[in-house]
């Protein structure tokens, strides 16, 4: 196994998954307790492969017992490989199972790597990756339908935030499976590995049974600054928070708005863009240049997974209690979590909206509101970003970016989630789509709606569309347009299609049937393919920017949200001709390359960052997101050096953090616990963060109106990250 292929195990994470680097000093560095769940599934082992038959790379094994291993990891990941015949004989409506344990105070990752039969490289086909909460044994099982399918895997009690990256493995082709454990950080860390088995049925999830969050749903095995003693000491400080008086946000130098008024254009009553010789801004509705600085799901809380694992919490209120209904919320109230995470009704538990109502009753809501609108003025922040509560956003008198709800999918799908926009299913679920715009349409404090947020489909990095049409059956609409495209394309000529494909067919026609990997035929078949996607796409975004204009034609239309690192080729940012403003989610030290990427080949768009953030190893959480700083006051440096290099942009319109709160300790509804929010589960904002934050967000007016330039650099290796790709 070469050095290579262990980097290539590493790298294959997503910063989705980017889990803790190092313990807080304060935290006991001894090796935990690692306790073994004996409960076995009620389910049919259907395969005698077990860990015994697995192969070490880059680890050693310690063989406990049959089917039981214990294994210590540092700084290159742990590889258990398995290459065997009878991987291509099950079938998919079988179930893959292990049960995991490690040990300290940090998150580590555990991938499922799968290789089909022709692929002889070190990269798998398919990484199905998630993180493992320290000191918590946990079961991962996944249905083997998501290999062919290519992808995540379902939310399950005890688990982490999981995602799938590569394409899909027919299981007749399935060859080589692997299991890495990865511990990013430094030190020395033990995982315990159990139970491996192909099951006729999904198996239970098992879990400890131990108080790991205290009533206040904070997390009982570390210390920080800025946590709570007791619920006494928390409701004390928020009813104090409550009674500080609103300042206003209108000033000398800016608007009621918060746009600059040293910079004035043509007010129109609405946001708009502006591009003024030098640089583009946002205009606010009284005509002055604005530069967005957001903050995302700006909200009451966020709802955690209780499901299955209610024992690891010292409080939680009986569901009935009608005096906290507004704490739990039912996974399929929230919008698409069904496909996000494989639940279709889960119970979530929000500590932070319970710890509101446990301070302030009924007006638990508005005490809130006030709080969080007075602290969005101090902290120098001037937009309510996406996925916000919407109530706060309309009343806060605060300009809102808001997200819609339910992109049009179509019934036949052409890979993961894109759609066959060439169809009439398309237009008019685009059409019904935009309706939810009407009751915004007059609103001044909104700035824009984005479309859709990361398109689960670009997350492939070699993903042709084209090729996957083709690769499909009847019933695309699409796919009728992609042969009426390759027959004008060679002019009716079967023989001239045949010879630059390297093809035998005998009429267009026959594309009709499926083929796979069409792209590999020849360069040209990958060509004609490419132009095709670029189609596709171009028509993905087309369609639904028309039906929202004509619902709404007065705001921006500011996109999809794309994760920057999926926009690796220019054909990736066809249809941005049809968007008001460019949108992207870029989590990296500095944003310029991405910004300049997106300026050039979006053919000079606006440019609005939607996501990025900064976590700390000085939080309440074993995972600290996908970018983090040992200390809070360097988190706020790294926030400076980020949002300065942004805004002396000249296509950058503004940035939004992600995000104001904490996700919840043990997860929240897909898993994810980062630390990498404004305020703890219980209101308290970190202190050191915040102090800088609120700093930086009013001198970047200096950067923006080139008074000086952005900061030049930061402390050497002061951000850490996990080297990723896809």
């Amino acid at each position: 196994m070469t050095r290579n292929f262990l980097k290539t195990l590493a790298t294959s994470f997503t910063c989705a998954l980017v889990l803790s680097a190092c313990a807080d000093k304060k935290l006991n560095e001894d090796e935990a307790d690692i306790k073994k769940v004996a409960k076995v599934a009620k389910v049919n082992v259907i395969s005698d492969i077990t860990w015994d038959d697995f192969q070490a790379y880059g680890c050693e094994i310690e063989r406990l017992k049959s089917n039981q291993i214990k294994i210590k990891i540092s700084a290159q990941p742990c590889t258990l490989m398995l290459m065997n015949d009878k991987l291509s004989l099950l079938t998919k409506d079988k179930w893959l199972s292990f049960m995991r344990t490690s040990d300290g105070k940090r998150a580590v990752g555990t991938s499922m790597l799968f290789w089909s039969k022709n692929n002889k490289g070190q990269r798998p086909d398919l990484t199905l990756a998630d993180g493992l909460f320290p000191g918590l044994a946990s079961r991962r099982a996944i249905p083997l339908t998501l290999l062919a399918e290519g992808r995540g895997m379902p939310k399950t009690p005890g688990s982490l935030i999981g995602f799938a990256f590569g394409s899909g493995v027919h299981l007749d082709e399935w060859s080589r499976f692997a299991v890495s454990v990865t511990n990013f950080f430094g030190g020395e860390r033990t995982v315990i590995l159990d139970e491996f088995m192909f099951t006729d049925a999904e198996p239970d999830y098992p879990v400890d049974d131990k108080i790991m969050l205290d009533e206040i749903g904070q997390w009982t095995a570390v210390d920080f600054k800025d946590k709570f003693t007791d619920a006494d000491a928390m409701t004390q400080y928020l009813k104090s928070e409550a009674n500080k008086p609103l300042p206003t946000r209108e000033s000398d130098t800016l608007s009621h708005f918060g746009g600059i008024k040293a910079k004035k254009y043509d007010a129109t009553g609405y946001f708009r863009t502006q591009f003024d010789d030098e640089r583009w801004f946002l205009v606010d509705p009284q005509g002055y240049a604005f530069y967005s600085i957001g903050i995302d799901i700006i909200g009451a809380g966020i709802g955690g997974n209780v499901d299955g694992i209610k024992q690891l919490h010292e409080w939680l209120p009986s569901e009935d209690d009608p005096a906290y209904a507004k704490a739990w919320i039912q996974a399929d109230y929230i919008s698409d979590i069904r496909s996000k995470t494989g639940l279709s009704s889960s119970n979530l538990f929000d500590f932070g909206t319970a710890n509101l109502i446990k301070t302030f009753g009924k007006d638990w809501h508005q005490k809130w509101s006030d709080i969080t609108a007075r602290r969005l003025i101090e902290w120098n922040v001037n937009t309510v970003g996406n996925w916000s509560d919407m109530d706060f956003a309309r009343s806060s008198k605060t300009p809102y970016v808001m997200p819609m709800e339910k992109f049009p999918v179509t019934t036949n799908r052409i890979f993961r989630d894109f759609p066959d926009v060439f169809s009439d299913e398309y237009a008019n679920k685009a059409a019904i789509f935009a309706q939810q715009l009407a009751t915004y349409k007059d609103d001044p404090y909104l700035i824009g709606y984005f479309m859709n947020n990361e398109p689960g489909w670009a997350y492939i990095p070699t993903i042709n569309l084209a090729e996957e049409l083709l690769a499909k059956g009847d019933g695309f609409v699409s796919k009728e347009k992609l042969i009426e495209f390759l027959t004008q394309q060679y002019k009716s000529d079967i023989q001239a299609f045949n010879k630059a494909w390297k093809t035998e067919f005998g009429q267009f026609s026959d594309l009709n049937t499926p083929i796979r990997r069409a792209a590999q035929l020849s360069e040209t078949a990958a060509a004609d393919l490419q132009v095709f996607s670029t189609m596709l796409l171009e028509e993905y975004i087309r369609i639904p920017v028309v039906a929202t204009k004509k619902v709404d034609p007065n705001h921006l239309n500011m996109g999809m949200r794309w994760a920057s690192s999926a926009l690796k080729q220019k054909w990736r940012f066809a249809g941005s001709q049809y968007l008001d403003v460019f949108s992207m989610n870029n989590y990296t030290d500095d944003p310029t390359m991405r910004l300049d990427i997106a300026a050039e080949f979006s053919g000079g768009k606006p440019v609005l960052i939607g996501e990025f953030h900064h976590g700390s190893m000085e939080g309440g959480h074993p995972t600290y997101g996908a970018r983090w700083t040992k200390t809070e006051a360097e988190r706020a440096i790294a926030y400076q050096y980020y949002a300065e290099k942004a805004a002396a942009h000249p296509n950058s319109i503004g940035i939004h953090y992600f995000a104001y709160n904490d996700d919840p300790v043990l997860g929240r509804f897909d898993g994810e616990n980062f630390h990498h929010g404004f305020v703890t589960t219980a209101h308290k904002p970190y202190s050191d963060f915040i102090e800088g934050y609120k700093k930086a967000n009013k001198g970047l007016y200096d950067v923006l109106l080139k008074k000086r330039e952005p900061i030049e650099k930061y402390p050497e290796d002061m951000v850490k990250s996990i080297n990723m790709s896809f």
